[in-house]
Order: C-alpha cells, then sequence, then structure tokens
C-alpha cells in the first residue's frame, strides 16, 4: 500500500528510499520518513499592487531571476517598493529586472508591510506598473505562521494538535494540484500572518505532529474547516461541488453549542448586498427577499435565490456569503425575511460547513478526546501518517 502513497504524496517532492516496517504510535502510522525534508511553499502574500512597506532587520542578499547577487547590505530602513519603466525599486535603489528574491540571513529578519516572514521573498512585476510579492517557505515554518491565526492560542492543545495537521493536510494538497503554478496558497486560504502569532507553546504543539498529514485511500485531500458548524457539518458537494469522499460528508456535531456563533442574527443593508453583487457583475435593484436553495444535512445552502425587481436570480450560495462578507454574513445555514430597507438573516454557525468544526474540536478535546480522535471523527475513514 505503501507503493501507492509515495507519488500521490511526492507531487515533485523528493522522496527517500521506501521502508517496508510501519509503525503506529498514537494512531499515527509511520513508514520511516517518506520526504526528505518539508517541503517549500510557496504563498501569495501581496497581490498586484502599486507599494509595500520593505525592512530587513540583519544581513541579507537581493537576488536576480537567474539568482546571481546583484545586491546585500546589513539592515534596511523601510524603503517603498515600486515599478517604474520596467524595472523594480526599493526605496532609492533600482533594480533593472523583473524579478528579484531577498533573502536574510536569520529567520525573522525580513518584515513586508509590518509583518515579519521566516521565509525568503520574490518581488514579481506585474503589468501597468504593479508587482505581487511571494515567500517561499518550508512547509513547518508555514504552520506556525497559520496555528495562532486559524484558532485561539490558548485553546487545549489537543484542538490545536488537530488544527495544525488539518492546515498541514490542507497545504500539502494545495502544494500538489498546484505544483506547476506561480505560488501554492493565497494568505487568505489559511489565516496566515507571518510570524505575528508564533508562541513557544504553539511552536512546541506543531513540532509534536510533525510531518503528519490525513489522507484517505492512500490519497491526500482537501482538509477543509470552519469556525461553527451549528450541529451537523456538510459534504463537499453540497458545498462546492467537488466529488464527495467519506472523509468530506459531513457528520452529527453536539460540540458546538458553546460558540458564540451557533445562533446568530444579522440586518444587512439591502443596498450594500445589491452593490456588492454590482461588483461582481451580478445587477439586481429593489431586493425584496434572499432565500436558501437546496439546504445540506447541516441547513447550509447550496445555492441562494435572489428575487428583485430586476428579476430572480440564483448563484452559488458560498459565493453569495462570501460577496456580502464572510464576517457579516457569518454561513449560508440561515433564514431571511424582509425587513424594511434591510434583510434580516437568522442562522447559525461561522463558515462555509465543510471539514473541521473548530469550535466542536475544543469541546472534544476539553472532554479528554486526544487530537487523533477529533481528526477521526471530524473525517471518517482517515488515516495519519507521518510523511517527514
Amino acid at each position: 500500500m505503501i507503493a501507492v502513497l509515495l507519488p500521490t504524496l511526492s507531487a515533485g517532492i523528493p522522496l527517500s528510499c521506501q521502508r517496508d516496517v510501519v509503525v503506529v504510535q498514537d494512531g499515527v502510522h509511520d513508514y520511516g520518513p517518506l520526504i526528505d525534508k518539508p517541503p517549500i511553499m510557496r504563498v501569495l502574500l501581496i497581490n498586484n499592487v502599486r507599494e509595500a512597506q520593505l525592512s530587513v532587520y540583519g544581513c541579507y542578499q537581493i537576488t536576480g531571476s537567474l539568482t546571481n547577487i546583484i545586491d546585500q547590505g546589513q539592515g534596511l530602513q523601510k524603503a517603498k517598493i515600486s515599478v517604474t519603466n520596467g524595472g523594480i525599486t526599493i526605496g532609492n535603489k533600482r533594480y533593472d529586472t523583473s524579478e528579484l528574491r531577498i533573502a536574510s540571513r536569520q529567520d525573522g529578519d525580513v518584515e513586508l508591510n509590518n509583518l515579519r516572514y521566516r521565509g525568503e521573498i520574490r518581488i514579481l512585476q506585474q503589468g501597468n506598473n504593479k508587482f505581487s510579492v511571494i515567500e517561499e517557505i518550508d512547509l513547518e515554518s508555514f504552520i506556525a505562521g497559520v496555528l495562532g491565526s486559524e484558532m485561539p492560542q490558548t485553546w487545549n492543545e489537543d484542538a490545536l494538535r488537530a488544527q495544525a495537521v488539518t492546515a498541514r493536510t490542507y497545504a500539502m494538497y494545495k502544494k500538489k494540484i498546484r505544483r506547476d503554478e506561480i505560488y501554492h496558497l493565497e494568505m487568505i486560504e489559511l489565516a496566515y500572518r507571518g510570524m505575528a502569532g508564533e508562541t513557544p507553546r504553539l511552536n512546541k504543539i506543531i513540532r509534536e505532529t510533525n510531518g503528519v498529514v490525513m489522507i484517505y485511500n492512500w490519497n491526500i485531500f482537501p482538509a477543509y474547516f470552519h469556525s461553527t458548524c451549528g450541529g451537523h457539518t456538510e459534504d463537499i458537494h453540497h458545498v462546492f461541488g467537488k466529488d464527495s469522499i467519506p472523509p468530506l460528508t459531513g457528520v452529527v456535531c453536539n460540540y458546538c453549542n458553546n460558540s458564540k456563533h451557533s445562533s446568530w442574527s444579522r440586518d444587512i443593508s439591502k443596498s450594500d448586498i445589491e452593490k456588492k453583487l454590482r461588483e461582481a457583475n451580478i445587477c439586481v435593484s429593489n431586493i425584496s427577499a434572499v432565500k436558501v436553495i437546496n439546504p445540506g444535512a447541516g441547513n447550509h445552502g447550496s445555492r441562494v435565490e435572489i428575487a428583485s425587481r430586476s428579476g430572480n436570480k440564483e448563484m452559488n450560495a458560498n459565493d453569495f456569503r462570501l460577496l456580502v462578507g464572510p464576517n457579516i454574513l457569518l454561513s449560508t445555514a440561515f433564514n431571511s425575511r424582509s425587513n424594511g430597507k434591510c434583510i434580516t438573516f437568522s442562522g447559525r454557525g461561522w463558515g462555509h460547513g465543510v471539514g473541521l468544526c473548530q469550535y466542536g474540536a475544543q469541546a472534544m478535546a476539553e472532554k479528554g478526546s486526544p487530537w487523533t480522535a477529533i481528526l477521526k471523527y471530524y473525517y471518517p475513514e482517515i488515516e495519519l501518517v507521518r510523511i517527514y
């Protein structure tokens, strides 16, 4: 079976020799290292902007796209990055190249827009005097920057361990499917703020799960997660239209009732909804109602119907939520009614509802469930494997 796993996980990552002996410890399969070291992730930090602020607090090197050293120094005061006339300018220096790489001698010495990062920073020219910034960072350092942003740092250690493995699995899946693209992940996909959320406690928790991922049928899969499901997690096909697999078909969750997002109500201006839809080229005027269509097991809608003077329109429910604002319309598990100039949404849960329920994981951990049991509850039929 291990021979099936190797090409599935590799995705261009160097693998060590195959081992025949498997060690199972605390529910985790360990075949010896399947990958020599943590893979490098390419994370899109800034996309298509005209300027950003860069600082470096120690020795650094700047290389071009051909890895030739074109500059180096000891510290860099806060400097503006911009693109003009086909070159990249940092502070008062201009570099006639389409790409720059900035690496510091010590982790965390590079700061971009007031956030410090461990990895190497790549600045790439785009059109119209704009640029994007990508960080290249090893997966474990990346997870260290994710964990404290995705889950409260003071939560139970087993809930945090479960979150670390979930984020690592999701990141590995993205690296697999985007291996030939310029980046693997956007910051919006996993809450990532460089070193801002790191603490010694969280780093210890990450080390304890070092290299562990979830697999189903010896395949890495998109390990979605969310804040609060509201009573039942959802099928991935229902929410995202992707093929259903047992770990992502949804389970009953009686653990997230203590979440402040378990039930909620919001009044959202009809004009605000219309404005945000128009910005996405969905033209509606004088909205009279918003209705969930085809609710799933957790009552999250797969689609919504928007009734307006310009007629009825249907769209993907999760897309609608993201357009309105995911921190405004907390989920698509809602009922709604017209309330003058507003629509009153009354719903349950926060997030898309697929995969791990974070508040549920915390409640399970507080009741004594280890992180392995939490993951196997929310993702049925998975195996836990240490790959490096």
